[in-house]
């Protein structure tokens, strides 16, 4: 009976452990950032894994220690010599390689940049390295107590620095995190699908049938000249140019009289977003072959323009008329 009340007594805390990961590896996923993993880390594992002091570090694929985290430290000028020994610890146990390992006095005395180790904390430890699924390192898990690891902790605990460096992958790329939140992949997706649904929406005309204002392009002083042959310059609002290429019809009236154009020339609209555009057009319908002396509008007929040209027509309008140039 007592054998039996041993074995369910470790049985439980067995199973009470198992669950403390599997809760760390739901909670890794819900991370801002690194700071709240590594805080997380060496705040939480107790729970499962009892331990003096845990040091938490994340790296580059080459080593680089980036940031270092130590249960019971906040970052401050006063803590700043325990995080630099963090920091050498996360670049000793970088270069050396290991697995799950159980750090021992021996090796911290040997190796040299340990020698400023804390005098309250033990020499003796579990190392647990976060490798990503290239096999790169992404940090390391230090946990520091006198008494030996079991076994099953330390698979335990590998099975949790895989989720971990699973996150810092996930965080660094924004997976996961406040940078899944702003974007991420998502983000860019999102910008991408944008760009393409503009695009594709340049291939949608819109047929124009409008009547626009147009004024002859001469000066004052030509005011009075003859009226020209078969052609004439003209210009014309940019809101309803942006329809016109060449080949556009257009149609106009004079004193009862109808004429039919057909746009030869156009300045592009880059030449001025809210200038007024020059065209040039030809008249292939007039009752004497010769231009009106003036004209006030014409009329779109058979043209068409772009959607989002389209739904700029007002706003360049509305700009037009604050800039003074209706």
């Amino acid at each position: 009976m007592a054998a039996y009340e041993r074995s369910q007594k470790h049985e439980n805390v067995g199973m009470r452990a198992l669950a403390g990961l599997f809760l760390l590896e739901h909670e890794f996923r819900r991370v801002p950032g690194q700071t709240h993993l590594a805080r997380l880390v060496v705040n939480r594992l107790n729970r499962f894994a009892p331990y003096d002091c845990a040091i938490f570090w994340t790296c580059s694929r080459r080593g680089r220690v980036y940031d270092v985290t130590i249960s019971g430290i906040i970052k401050s000028k006063d803590t700043k010599p325990i995080l630099n020994w963090g920091r050498d610890l996360g670049k000793w146990l970088n270069k050396t390689g290991y697995g799950n390992t159980q750090i021992t006095s021996v090796m911290v005395d040997m190796e040299k940049s340990m020698v400023n180790w804390p005098e309250n904390l033990p020499k003796s430890g579990l190392y647990v390295p976060l490798r990503g699924q290239d096999a790169k390192l992404r940090g390391g898990l230090v946990l520091l107590r006198a008494a030996p690891w079991a076994q099953p902790i330390r698979i335990m605990l590998d099975q949790l620095a895989e989720a971990a460096a699973y996150t810092v992958d996930a965080l660094e790329t924004g997976v996961h995190g406040s940078k899944a939140r702003r974007g991420g992949h998502g983000k860019y997706l999102t910008r991408l699908s944008a760009i393409a649904i503009l695009a594709l929406s340049f291939l949608i005309p819109v047929p124009v049938k409008v009547e626009v204002p147009a004024k002859l392009a001469v000066s004052s002083s030509q005011a009075n000249v003859p009226r020209g042959p078969a052609q004439i310059d003209m210009r014309v609002p940019p809101q309803g140019a942006m329809a016109l290429r060449p080949g556009s019809r257009l149609t106009m009236r004079y004193q009862n009289t109808q004429y039919e154009l057909e746009v030869e020339h156009i300045t592009p609209w880059l030449a001025g977003l809210f200038a007024d555009r020059q065209l040039r057009a030809r008249f292939i319908a007039a009752p004497d072959g010769l231009a009106p002396p003036a004209l006030s509008s014409i009329n779109i007929e058979n043209a068409s323009m772009p959607l989002p040209l389209y739904l700029l027509r007002g706003p360049i309008a509305m700009m037009r008329g604050l800039m003074g140039l209706e």
